[in-house]
Order: structure tokens, then sequence, then C-alpha cells
């Protein structure tokens, strides 16, 4: 089972406690949030990025390829989010073939991408929405965000470019952009409460321009607004309330970053799992021993308990089975026992 939204592309950003700021905020004029959507909505028209699940001028487009695209980009830079789609989509091109999908079936079309829960949420949410929605995926906010592995932002996400509803999307960067472009805050996802955010999101929408709004925010904030910001050649400092601050040389109360990755449970996991993926799509038999999977990996002894730590761990998740002495990918397959 998923919690709902735990994959949500800002849930490990506003993870931890935000220490409020007290920097004086204004509510910007009319004019200048005119003069800010006419200024960004222009140099989205010249630099925005072409995804193929966007829709345009607010038409419907395809809830399904919205939810995948959502699900995709959750925690994941946009490079990798193309290649990742267009696999999910070619092996799984409609919401009931997701739902159709096993788990090995979903984990071996993610690949490496990271975070491969978000498959089985796909696979699971899929399943959701055929037993319980006729196979059409809801537009309602309250039952989008009832379905496994989804959160504000997939929800909204699938209401703009699946159905081409007018709501605001906030991800990351549209938290950058808005919280140090309108109240002058460095780092606004540590200063500012996510309500604060949401209501400069909506404030911001221009009507009728959901479809292109929301990506030339998300567009921005990864190409120009960064962490490191390049404001020499952002459209909207001008009108940027953090660019004194960032021109003085002022430093942003800094995140929480993950630990290193080389040598972490994290690395590790993906290693299992890449070994019994490989396994899985040789077509051979479905399963292999445990002892097996460790030898392929490890040949300290004292990283075999962690190795075998591990498969535990993602069996729990559901990526992974165990009987006995036998292992396999996702789901254990009918016929799997316990015998070596």
């Amino acid at each position: 089972m998923h919690r709902r939204g735990a994959h949500d592309t800002l849930a490990r950003v506003y993870a931890s406690p935000v220490v409020t700021s007290h920097r004086p905020h204004h509510e910007p004029s009319a004019g200048r949030v005119r003069r800010i959507r006419r200024a960004l909505l222009g140099w989205y028209a010249d630099h925005g990025s072409d995804v193929p699940w966007r829709s345009a001028e607010g038409e419907p487009g395809d809830p399904y390829a919205a939810l995948v695209a959502a699900v995709c980009a959750q925690q994941t830079p946009m490079v990798r989010v193309v290649p990742l789609y267009e696999r999910w989509m070619a092996a799984f091109p409609t919401i009931a073939a997701a739902a159709r999908a096993t788990r090995a079936e979903a984990l071996r079309i993610w690949g490496n991408a990271g975070y491969p829960r978000r498959a089985g949420a796909l696979c699971d949410a899929s399943r959701r929405v055929v037993g319980d929605h006729g196979g059409i995926l809801p537009r309602e906010s309250a039952s989008l965000l009832a379905l496994p592995g989804v959160g504000p932002f997939t929800a909204a996400v699938v209401r703009c470019f699946g159905y081409g509803e007018q709501v605001s999307i906030v991800d990351v960067n549209v938290v950058r952009v808005l919280g140090r472009v309108l109240l002058g805050e460095l780092e606004p996802a540590a200063s500012l409460p996510p309500a604060r955010i949401n209501d400069l999101a909506e404030q911001m929408l221009p009507p009728g321009e959901a479809a292109r709004w929301n990506p030339a925010l998300m567009d921005l904030g990864a190409a120009v607004c960064r962490a490191r910001p390049r404001c020499d050649v952002c459209v909207l400092a001008r009108f940027c309330v953090a660019r004194p601050r960032i021109t003085r040389g002022e430093s942003a109360t800094t995140l929480p970053r993950q630990p290193p990755y080389e040598g972490s449970d994290r690395q590790w996991r993906g290693r299992i799992l890449r070994v019994l993926r490989e396994h899985s799509g040789s077509g051979a038999c479905p399963w292999l021993t445990v002892r097996t999977l460790v030898a392929r990996l490890v040949a300290k002894p004292e990283e075999r308990a962690r190795v075998r730590r591990l498969l535990d761990v993602l069996v729990v998740e559901g990526l992974a089975w165990r009987i006995g002495a036998r292992c396999g990918l996702g789901e254990a397959p009918q016929g799997a026992t316990s015998q070596e």
C-alpha cells in the first residue's frame, strides 16, 4: 500500500519544519501581476520545453498520459523524465494496460530511473481507476488524491494537462520562482509555509492560460531560477524582489540534503533490483536463490548481511518477493516454493 502522495514532488521539500520568514511581504499590484504574466508567457513561447504530455491552449489532452508524466516527474529532473515516460507509454499505452501489468513488468520498464515504488503506484492507481471509476481517471481533486501515489502536484497535472482545467500546479521550481520574485525569499521552501505559496500560485494564474502558465513557471525555475539563480538571463529579473539580496551576495537557508548516494542503502537497493530485473527479463526461471543474488553482488562476508536485510526491505515494500531460499522481482509467481 502506498501512502497518499508519499512520492509527490513537494513531499521531501516540506518534510522539515519551515522557518517562518519575518520579512515584510506586500501583495503585488494588479499592474505588476499583469507585467509578470506577460513577460513570462513571452519567454515561454521562445524557450519553453516541448514535452509530449502538455496540452496546448487549455485544450483537454490525455488524462492517463498526464498521470504517467506527473508520476515520472516526481523528484526527477526533466532530462530523465521524458525517456522514462516514453518507455512506460510504449509498454502500457492505456490505463487498462497498466492495470493488467504485473509488478515485475512495471519494474522492468521503470529500470534504474529511481524511486521504483512509483512504478507500483502507477499500476495500483490504474487498477483502482478500472475497478472504481470504469477505467476513466476522475477529474475531481478529492478522487484523484484518493489514488495510490497521487498528491497535490500529480492531481493538479492531471486536471490541467489531462482535462484542460484552470488550476495552478506547484512544484519545487514554482515555489522558488514565486517566493523569490514576489516575496524576496532566497529559499522559499525553507522560509514560507506551503499555504502561502499555494495562495500566490492561484493569484498569479492568468485566466484561461493554465496550460501555458504552469509549465512556464516550472521551466523558468528549472532552467534559470535555480538554487544558484542565473539572474543575468532571467526574464523576471526586473520584477524580482529577491534580486537585490542575491546581488549583495546574501546566502539562502539551505534545505537538508540527502546523505551521499555512494555506498548508501539506496545504492545497494538499486543494485539488488538491477540483478532481479536482469534475471526476470532474461526469459529464464523467474526466480533465483538468495544465495545466488548475494554472490552476484558482494564478495565480502560483512556485506552479505546488508544485502539480505535490504532484500527483506524490498519485499515489505512490494518491490521483490522472497519465499524461503528463493527470491524474485515484484510479486511471487504461481508455483514459487521455498525449495532450493
